[in-house]
């Protein structure tokens, strides 16, 4: 170097002086001065004396015998080095021959010296040390001499030196100005850094003392803890920055290092993370290099020590392996922190974990730890708490430790027989760990759960788990994580319930799991409401049944005594008394209890259905005999004065604690607890018969021969209303309705009535209207005598509102219906008791808001909604226990009641009250005639009952003359209708009109005849009309129709001919029916008809709503426009209503002797079949079983890389630097979905940049849909075309060579290296593929470093572009197309670098 040649030019005195003055700028320096510094480093011996010479007494002991003395100093002779059996300090030698203990300097003041005497034992270790001083001046080493260059050392004030570089390690914060540091100080020879060794560590070691000593000292003298932590922090970095440097340098490394620098974790966060990332670089160190040649600064021998390194130090030797230095030191340390460092910390423990055992497996060393259960527990701890990249090094560890151990492994967590396939199992584990956890892809999680079943283990009998308990429960608690996206936790869930419920593997360690993992994620109340399912016959939540049977199969099937039981958030595994399933019991009660009302609430029935079905299983293998204590039996009873649960469920809720008492707690009635006789009073209640008819006795004393209001009235104010609040609300309801069957309604005094039915309203409203009193309203307010009352008083309009009772009612209507979109119980009392006033007294219609009160129906029609679903359950389970308690017994009838009365009332709406049934029409087709294109397929405003309803009311709401009319705005929704269901009930509407007014058919025909007029999509409707009527036109119009649609038949038009295609057949079927011989006996049609039947898509069954026969007089029936086939195919839609509603209804109605108005519509025929059976269950997919599916590979997307796991070692500048030495320059490509690809491709290979000519093109929809969101991952800037060439010559000036992806007379073959050659001054030619290439050829490999050029997709790459480019190259193709496209080349052309350089990076 150009130093060393100027520096051997020097004398001696020279060299000093120059050593002196660069030492004082190095003081001077406010940072470090390293061209000072490097002089001075040049200026010591390079070598360090014979390890020989110091071996012999260089373990001496002492003991502290004075306190420290700060701010003293030693001279340079006095300097010794290292000697590991003293203890964690190193000594120094002053001149007295006492040893003393260094500690280092404070941060950002001059390094004083602070020293601990230490009475030497032995005399000769004094002498040893002083010999080690003496000997780095002399002349030999191994035979050689010191450098010309160095200068004696003894005549160096090497102290000051040291002390300077102390300091300036203390004050830098910059870690590339560290590395740099170190690289000075390490790299020239080993004394300098020998002594630079000696003295950072000596530091250290005196400072862990002192941090870590005396916890008082942090809260006595929290500057100097402060201070001491800062300087420890600094030294640390220093020496991390040492280990980032190549193999050659001598490295501050020995046998204790790992000790040393353990020491500061635990301590401090801030200690806690440089300790950690320097026992990282100290394991990237050791693991880049060759332990044999690793060159290392301390210049001496020491004793061979048990289990650990025998270091041989000599002067720039190797570091001799004889036992790894990765022992169990690191292990020991970390075992003593508490639980909490490894679920709170960050991943670093974890990743310094994996990097010590990943050395000790690569050595080949014998760890006794790895048959220890703490080592395997904590492990599970940071799988289970931690993030991706604490998972990734969990699982490289599990690896890397089945890989190091040598002894069969039997704890609780772990069990690993070397000589088995344990550890194949384990690598099968790690890869499931990897699929659900970290990849989570959800085709992947899917695939993978068979081999994740055969994994655990089928059967505990035939094939036992491979995997411990506790290693299963901790990734299956992982998956129900919940930053793990719901997809895969329901995934999971489902699986693992089907796991339990078919006893597909031991649950018996699963007991933790099941309460601290499984059922918090199972009580979710969105997987309840999303699993159920609606039928008449049954209401079912299969999620709710699949998490009983999971509790049942729990309480029935574990044993009784569990020893050893992991949790899942521990490390620690219990003894679980499980005697007659109690652990299991008592775990759902303090569940159910600790969750204090945040839990889905119809789940507490699915549970406590669990435990009663699991022990009545467990009863019937041993007698059940529970020795619970007193708390335990009064947590149990606790269960039933939980609240918040609706009334059928809170009933039901009661019967099965009384159930789950007498199961658990048999002998309960004579321990005489006041909380279990409460429960049996409620239980003996619910025994007995529902009545909720008994009158009060006030109603008797109402009759008599001349019933009246007044006697009634008289007790309201009596009682203040009391007559009819709380309990009495109802009775008296009843009592007053049976009262209004036998009054006059000439007696009745419209005021008297209109008090009365205000005070029930009103009590009603005081109540918030709930389930008991409801109910019991519309059959009050609208019994025919009021609306009687009602009409006959509705002329006077000059009645105040208050006092009007057709306000009274109107208001009441609105608000009930209001309330029975929530509620489903009023609506079908409301819609009966509506349409009973509306058949028996007719006007009514039009005082009351009947019309809105349909429209509103028919717009939004009310459901039941899904929470009220688990109401019906209850009710279906409780009538099971007992049997009066019904659904109806609470809330009457049920919905669909509701929609076959309005319905019936429309189809029976009173003759002379039309104009109301008129109004609904017109309301009903207003938005479908207003629509403008486009139509979205599906709007929120669109019902199938809309369409239905007016299907009904064109029947007797359409005039003749208006028919034209009716069928302009039908056909305008029918043209821009797309949903399949509407258009075929728009085209029965049309149909209809048609079919009633025959002469308006003609219009079909003459549509069909201007095809330049229509669109496609309304040709095609014009046809399906056509078809719809022609069976009730004359054979004329079928005639016409037939050559109509034979023309039609070659349209080029798409639909227009396949809608001709599946109609003729059946029009020329309907001749033959007819014996229209003009249709049948034209050759030309019949071979028509022969042609289309041979096609498949005829014969075919209708799959679809669009090839469905329709009968538009047959199938005009209530059960076939509300029960027809077209609602079960193409997205069933659930019934609303059934044939037997209707029939339920007219038996009702016959009953009540009601008077019944003529059908419009008939009822039609029971449809045969359930319509049900064409709904399927929402139910959860279950898992393929093992014996179903055969998985052979697990795919993922990207394994977990051990290598990649390691961190990379070198400058820190280098830290974040992309790993390919490539950029890529793609300005010349316009497409974004060429770019997305590119981006995808760059960043997926590591490439340093990408270049495009506009950085907007990313936020492009194409481009994001190919670049997976590689763009927030690679940089990607701006480079307008025309700059390129400029560009490209700047890179040529940093050293990369530019490559451009082109076609040329002169380009490469990309992977193949072509010398150019000429020879007798002519070029030379070859046949390649009989294509002629010049010999003279660039050549087809790519540089190290990098500039790729893509072209543009048509142009390629422009000639200004390749004027500055060095060379192309081109991929090798052999079939026809010439071409790629650019994102394949760039692909291949990418992956060919890596092929080439890949292990050169």
């Amino acid at each position: 170097m150009a130093t060393d040649a100027v520096l051997g030019f020097l004398d001696v005195d020279t060299k000093k002086a120059a050593f002196v003055s660069n030492l004082a700028r190095l003081q001077a320096a406010s940072q470090i001065d390293f061209d000072a510094l490097e002089i001075c480093i040049r200026l010591l011996p390079s070598s360090s004396p014979t390890a020989s010479d110091a071996s012999s007494d260089s373990q001496s002991k002492g003991s502290v015998e004075s306190a420290s003395h700060r701010h003293n100093r030693i001279s340079a002779g006095d300097f010794s080095q290292f000697d590991s059996s003293v203890g964690s300090c190193s000594p120094l030698l002053s001149d007295d021959g006492t040893i003393f203990r260094y500690k280092s300097s404070v941060l950002n003041t001059p390094p004083p010296v602070s020293y601990t005497r230490i009475t030497s034992h032995h005399e000769s270790a004094a002498s040893t040390l002083q010999h080690a001083n003496d000997a780095a001046s002399t002349s030999q080493h191994d035979g050689g001499e010191i450098a010309p260059l160095a200068l004696d050392p003894e005549e160096l004030p090497l102290e000051e030196l040291w002390d300077a570089i102390l300091q300036h390690v203390a004050a830098e914060k910059d870690p590339e100005r560290l590395y740099r540091l170190a690289d000075v100080c390490l790299g020239h020879g080993s004394f300098a850094a020998a002594c630079l060794s000696t003295r950072v560590e000596m530091a250290l070691d005196v400072l862990l003392e002192d941090i870590s000593g005396d916890p008082e000292r942090r809260s006595s003298t929290p500057d100097d803890y402060v201070e001491d932590c800062c300087t420890a922090r600094a030294y640390l970095s220093f020496l991390k920055c040492s280990f980032w440097l190549p193999g050659e340098h001598h490295h501050m490394v020995n046998h204790d290092s790992i000790s040393l620098i353990a020491g500061f974790i635990g301590i401090d966060d801030q200690l806690d993370d440089i300790a950690h990332d320097t026992l990282s670089a100290f394991f990237s160190l050791l693991k880049n290099n060759d332990i044999e040649k690793l060159t290392v600064a301390q210049p001496y021998k020491f004793k061979q020590l048990p289990g650990q390194y025998s270091l041989d130090l000599s002067p720039d030797r190797g570091l001799h392996k004889r036992k790894s230095v990765a022992n169990e030191t690191l292990w020991d340390h970390l075992n003593q922190l508490d639980l909490k460092y490894f679920i709170s910390n960050s991943s670093k423990v974890f990743r310094t974990w994996f990097q010590w055992i990943s050395q000790a497996a690569s050595d080949g060393s014998k760890l006794e730890c790895l048959a220890e259960d703490e080592y395997w527990s904590k492990l599970r701890l940071g799988l289970v708490n931690g993030y991706a990249d604490q998972r990734k090094f969990c699982l490289g560890i599990i690896r890397q430790s089945l890989l190091a151990t040598h002894q069969d492994i039997f704890t609780p967590t772990m069990v690993h027989v070397v000589r088995n396939t344990d550890r194949a199992a384990y690598e099968q584990y790690t890869t499931l760990f990897e699929t659900i956890i970290l990849h989570r892809y959800s085709g992947q999680v899917e695939a993978a759960l068979p081999t994740l079943t055969t994994l655990l283990g089928t059967t505990p009998e035939t094939i036992p788990s491979k995997i411990t308990a506790a290693m299963a429960i901790t990734l299956l608690a992982a998956a129900f994580d919940s930053k793990i996206q719901e997809s895969i936790r329901k995934m999971i869930g489902y699986w693992y319930m089907d796991y339990v419920v078919k006893a597909r593997g031991d649950i018996n360690g699963h007991i933790h799991f099941l309460f601290e993992a499984f059922l918090p994620w199972a009580m979710e109340g969105s997987l309840f409401t999303s699993t159920l399912h609606a039928t008449r016959a049954k209401t079912e939540c299969t999620h709710g049944a699949s998490v009983a049977a999971v509790i049942a199969k729990f309480v029935s099937d574990t044993e009784d005594d569990l020893s050893h039981v992991p949790s899942v958030r521990s490390a620690v595994d219990t003894k679980v008394d499980n005697r007659h399933g109690r652990a299991i019991v008592l775990g759902v009660v303090r569940f159910i209890l600790n969750a204090r009302g945040r839990i889905f609430q119809p789940a507490l029935l699915y549970l406590m259905e669990g435990l009663i079905d699991g022990l009545r299983v467990r009863s019937k293998k041993t007698p059940l005999r529970q020795n619970l204590v007193s708390f335990e039996i009064a947590e149990i009873l606790s269960l039933a004065r939980l609240t918040g649960l609706p009334e059928v469920a809170s009933d039901l809720h009661a019967v099965y604690c009384r159930k789950l008492c007498d199961l658990v707690v048999p002998e309960l009635e004579v321990m005489n607890l006041p909380s279990d006789k409460a429960l049996r009073v409620r239980f003996r209640k619910l025994e007995k018969p529902v009545d909720h008819s008994s009158l009060s006795g006030m109603f008797e004393e109402f009759g008599g021969d001349t019933p009246s209001l007044q006697p009634f009235l008289d007790e309201l104010y009596a009682t203040k209303h009391r007559c009819i609040q709380g309990p009495a609300y109802a009775p008296a309801c009843k009592g007053f309705v049976k009262l209004l069957d036998q009054i006059a309604v000439a007696s009745i005094d419209q005021d008297h009535l209109h008090i009365i039915l205000t005070a029930f309203w009103e009590e009603a409203e005081r109540r918030d209207f709930v389930r008991p009193v409801v109910v019991h309203l519309p059959a009050l307010l609208f019994h025919p005598t009021c609306i009687q009352v009602c009409i006959s008083h509705n002329c006077d309009t000059e009645v105040a509102s208050e006092e009007n009772l057709t306000v009274v009612l109107s208001n009441a209507m609105r608000r009930l219906q209001q309330l029975s979109k929530g509620r489903s119980y009023v609506l079908s009392v409301l819609a009966r008791s509506l349409r009973k006033a509306a058949f028996l007294i007719p006007p009514i219609v039009t005082i009351l808001p009947f019309e809105d009160l349909i429209l509103d129906f028919v717009n939004d029609p009310p459901s039941i909604k899904s929470e009220f679903l688990f109401e019906v359950i209850a009710a279906e389970k409780l009538s099971q226990i007992l049997p009066h308690r019904t659904y109806t017994s609470y809330y009457g009838q049920r919905e669909w009641h509701a929609y076959a009365a309005m319905i019936d009332l429309l189809r029976r709406f009173p003759g002379d009250q039309l104009s109301v049934a008129k109004r609904v029409l017109d309301q009903l087709l207003e938005p479908w005639k207003s629509q403008q294109a486009p139509v979205p397929v599906k709007s929120p405003w669109k019902k199938t009952l809309q369409l239905q309803a007016m299907l009904l009311l064109q029947q007797f709401c359409i005039t003749e003359a208006e028919a034209d009319t009716y069928v302009d705005s039908f056909m305008h929704a029918l043209v821009l209708e797309s949903w399949p269901r509407y258009r075929y009930l728009l085209e029965w509407i049309v149909a209809r009109i048609y079919y009633k007014f025959p002469g308006k058919t003609s219009r079909i025909i003459d549509e069909l005849g201007r095809l330049e007029e229509y669109t496609p999509i309304h040709m095609a409707s014009l046809m399906k009309l056509g078809l719809l009527v022609a069976p009730f036109e004359s054979e004329a119009f079928a005639i016409d129709f037939a050559t109509q649609l034979n023309c039609y038949s070659a349209s080029p038009k798409v639909q227009i001919r396949h809608e001709a295609n599946f109609a003729f057949p059946i029009i020329f079927e309907l001749a033959i029916t007819k014996d229209w011989r003009q249709i049948f006996g034209n050759p030309a049609f019949a071979a028509m008809n022969a042609f289309v039947r041979r096609l498949d898509k005829f014969n075919a069954s209708p799959w679809t709503i669009r090839t469905l026969k329709l009968d538009i007089v047959q199938d005009f029936t209530l059960d076939g426009v509300f029960q027809g086939r077209y609602l079960s195919i193409e997205s069933p839609e659930g019934e609303r209503v059934r044939y037997e509603d209707f029939e339920a209804l007219d038996a009702d109605d016959s009953i009540a002797q009601a008077g019944l108005l003529t059908d419009r519509i008939q009822l039609g025929n029971k449809p045969e079949g359930d319509f049900a059976e064409l709904m399927p269950a929402a139910t959860p997919p279950a898992p393929p079983s093992p014996d179903e599916v055969t998985q052979n590979f697990l795919q993922t997307k990207a394994g977990i890389d051990l290598d990649a796991l390691h961190p990379p070692s070198g400058s820190p500048s280098k830290e974040n630097q992309r790993p390919a030495s490539v950029m890529m320059v793609a300005s010349l490509i316009d497409n974004p979905t060429n770019l997305g690809g590119l981006s995808r491709i760059s960043e997926s290979f590591g490439l340093e940049v990408m270049y495009i000519d506009d950085l907007k093109k990313t936020l492009h929809k194409d481009f994001k849909a190919t670049s997976v969101r590689s763009e927030k991952h690679l940089q990607i800037q701006e480079l307008k075309e025309k700059s390129v060439p400029e560009f490209l010559l700047r890179a040529k000036s940093r050293g990369y060579e530019v490559v451009g992806i082109e076609q040329t007379d002169r380009s490469g073959i990309l992977g193949q290296e072509t010398v150019a050659k000429e020879a007798a001054g002519e070029a030379e030619s070859k046949t390649e593929n009989g294509v002629k290439k010049a010999i003279g050829q660039q050549i087809g490999t790519l540089p190290k470093k990098c500039c790729l050029v893509m072209g543009s997709e048509k142009e390629g790459i422009s000639a200004e572009v390749l004027a500055v480019i060095d060379r192309c190259v081109e991929i090798k193709t052999v079939g026809v197309t010439r071409s790629l496209n650019v994102q394949t080349a760039g692909g291949i052309a990418v992956y060919e670098w890596w092929r080439e350089w890949g292990g050169k990076v």
